[in-house]
């Protein structure tokens, strides 16, 4: 009988120490402040305010080919075509200020530039080719 209850005050001991210290998840989780527009007595509106929208662009010159990866957060890239959608759409590609081409994917490679200086740009717009307003500008070297 003692052996029972010396083990079942060992069993509630061990079941208590672990109420305290639980474990948090981890994750990336970003917090939006809300403002309040209008205050009536019958409703309260709360809008998000929007996080200022960037375009990251990172790239690396090997040989005649540039290799370009572009970071949009809370965007997906789709091909043109559809209607507009905000957080949706492409890129357009310049090179030297000439239109290259139209990507849909975040990362791509320039191929066979030309030895010397380019001025190469990316332009984020919707689905049906309305600008964002994101644009980078870089200038490489071909050797």
């Amino acid at each position: 009988m003692s052996r029972f209850i010396l083990f079942f005050l060992c069993f509630v001991l061990v079941l208590s120490g672990c109420v305290e210290d639980k474990p948090r998840p981890e994750g990336n989780a970003s917090v939006v402040p809300l403002q309040i527009l209008d205050t009536s007595q019958s409703a309260i509106e709360a809008v998000s305010l929007k996080q200022s929208e960037k375009l990251v662009v990172h790239h690396h010159v090997s040989g005649q080919n540039i290799y370009v990866e572009c970071f949009i957060p809370s965007f997906t890239f789709k091909e043109k075509g559809g209607s507009k959608v905000d957080g949706e759409g492409h890129i357009i590609v310049y090179v030297d200020g000439e239109r290259v081409d139209e990507i849909s994917t975040a990362a791509f490679i320039l191929k066979g530039l030309k030895q010397g200086k380019h001025q190469l740009a990316v332009e984020v717009v919707h689905n049906d080719s309305t600008r964002y307003n994101l644009e980078k500008s870089w200038e490489v070297y071909i050797k």
